[in-house]
């Protein structure tokens, strides 16, 4: 599987990264769900998806299985996790999730790893 960090490549490449919030539907959230129940915890990071014009940089092996979250359950702790693009959850969910703290969004925990083959 592979997932794409087209606004957040760069904290991602420098490992600042680690986790990240996604607007995801139901089948989409099973396919990340099954690939860990099946051990299969390698995936390709890319980014932007390939019919984009993307390139594959690295690869993200995930540290826990994938789960739903209600925003407003965000740890603060997870602001610098998501790259330290904002300084608080509630700039984090006005940037990047319209505001909506009741939102439900999908969460990856991940190690990156940079393929310099790829990365070139």
């Amino acid at each position: 599987m592979l997932i794409s960090f087209a606004w957040t490549m760069e904290p991602l490449m420098a490992g600042r990264k680690t986790c990240t919030r996604r607007r995801w539907a139901e089948r989409t959230m099973r396919a990340w769900q099954t690939a860990w129940d099946e051990g299969r915890r390698r995936h390709q990071a890319w980014d932007k998806l390939p019919y984009r014009g993307g390139h594959q940089r690295g690869f993200i092996d995930l540290t826990c299985r994938p789960y739903w979250e209600i925003l407003r359950d965000m740890p603060e702790s997870d602001v610098q996790a998501e790259g330290g693009m904002c300084d608080t959850t509630k700039e984090f969910i006005e940037r990047y999730f319209d505001g909506d703290p009741d939102m439900r969004v999908a969460v990856l925990r991940f190690v990156w790893e940079a393929d310099h083959e790829c990365a070139l």
